[in-house]
């Protein structure tokens, strides 16, 4: 029987695992596309959309991108949201203990309704946060329009000799 030292960060490290695990279980997997060594993956990107009244506003945080790597379409109805990491040229310096930062891609596809103006769908990028404003088009508003014709008694009624 062999004794071993009790560690602090060992019993830190397997509940971060488990917790890994358990969130991964739960909501389902975030990835889109995993690399071998994760480093370069692609993840869903989280929004927050909003019914603005005469607009909606579509919100991302895209922490860590430039304004040149986010691309933002529009096409058959989809809004479609793209944050690329450029490839970056780093040499090595000494040998990772632990790697739990990851460059990764983002995207996320979003099913407009049709009443927008899709010509005038404007968007800003900000301290890392992504707005796409979506003005909506003006709501045709039903129109009664009045049947004109004779009714049958006024038809009776001419028709009949006084």
């Amino acid at each position: 029987m062999a004794i071993s030292r009790w560690s602090p960060v060992g019993e830190l490290a397997s509940l971060h695992t488990a917790m890994d695990r358990l969130f991964s279980d739960f909501f389902g997997e975030t990835s889109v596309d995993n690399d071998q060594d994760g480093s370069r993956s692609t993840w869903y990107l989280p929004l927050d959309i909003v019914d603005a009244g005469s607009s909606y506003q579509v919100r991302a945080a895209v922490p860590g991108f430039k304004p040149e790597d986010v691309e933002v379409t529009f096409h058959d109805g989809m809004l479609n949201i793209t944050a690329r990491h450029k490839e970056e040229s780093s040499t090595k310096q000494g040998k990772y203990l632990r790697r739990e930062l990851r460059l990764g891609n983002l995207v996320r596809s979003v099913q407009l309704p049709s009443e927008i103006r899709a010509e005038e769908i404007k968007a800003t990028f900000e301290v890392g946060m992504l707005t796409v404003e979506i003005p909506k088009a003006a709501v045709a508003k039903p129109i009664k329009i009045q049947v004109s014709g004779q009714s049958e008694k006024k038809a009776i009624e001419a028709g009949s000799p006084r």
